[in-house]
């Protein structure tokens, strides 16, 4: 009784003067978080970068911390390490809608950086994560457009990824029908694919007298020159449409403007 009586004593000896009995041991992940913080305010960012990644071994799960080692990274223009910390967050969570986030930010970034080759990967991860992303679908069309030399009067059409393009821009229309960018990027590709088929034509009218004395031969291109006059002609209709539409929206823009002023 004495032993516990004398322990009672001296916890309550601790107590009247301002010190506890036992210290809680501070949280590594907040110490080296707020180490981290220190060293970006004073723009030390390999330090930052480093304390912030001896956070997250004590917390991987902190979202805002990845963010901190993700700018630290960009500051000293690592691209790549900041890439990898803005998607760990995506491998931490099921929601697809975050995930596809995490991959649009990464692909931003390198947007920023003009890595085009490294935000198309991104965007396409986006994308599978979340095929309802009308950004990232919206950047694939203009990805394939370019690829496809609708982007350049000199650049020569590549119909595989003209038809891809045409394909996003669609998918980005049934996402959002009000979509303006999307109905006048189709157009630009469809515009680079009309150069396609006329090209096709004029070969065609080539070969037609070029192998007049092979009947085989003859009747291809004859074929060939019927499918590229019909899809020119299925274009240009196409198009029409894709302008009365742009005016439309154009005109409706204009509309809300007035409305609002």
């Amino acid at each position: 009784m004495r032993v516990l009586r004398d322990g009672l004593l001296f916890s309550l000896f601790l107590l009247s003067i301002g010190l506890p009995a036992c210290s809680k041991p501070e949280d590594p992940a907040a110490v080296h978080r707020a180490l981290g913080n220190e060293h970006a305010r004073k723009a030390e960012w390999g330090a930052a970068a480093n304390e912030y990644g001896l956070s997250l071994q004590a917390n991987p799960r902190d979202r805002k911390v990845w963010e901190l080692k993700a700018n630290a990274h960009m500051r000293l223009g690592q691209l790549r390490e900041a890439a990898e910390s803005l998607t760990r967050p995506a491998e931490l969570t099921s929601d697809p809608s975050a995930k596809a986030e995490a991959y649009r930010l990464v692909a931003s970034m390198y947007i920023e950086n003009k890595e085009l080759d490294e935000a198309e990967k991104a965007f396409a991860q986006a994308f599978k994560f979340d095929p309802r992303d009308e950004l990232s679908v919206s950047w694939l069309g203009e990805f394939a457009s370019a690829r496809g030399g609708a982007r350049s009067m000199a650049d020569p059409p590549d119909p595989i990824w003209l038809e891809k393009a045409i394909a996003y821009y669609d998918r980005v229309i049934s996402l959002n029908p009000d979509n303006l960018f999307a109905y006048v990027n189709k157009r630009i590709a469809i515009t680079k694919y009309i150069v396609f088929e006329e090209q096709e034509k004029a070969l065609a009218d080539r070969l037609i007298v070029l192998e007049r004395r092979d009947a085989f031969k003859a009747a291809a291109a004859r074929t060939r020159l019927t499918e590229a006059t019909a899809r020119i002609d299925e274009f240009e209709k196409e198009n029409e449409k894709l302008s009365k539409k742009i005016k439309e929206l154009l005109a409706a823009q204009k509309a809300q403007k007035r409305g609002t002023s």
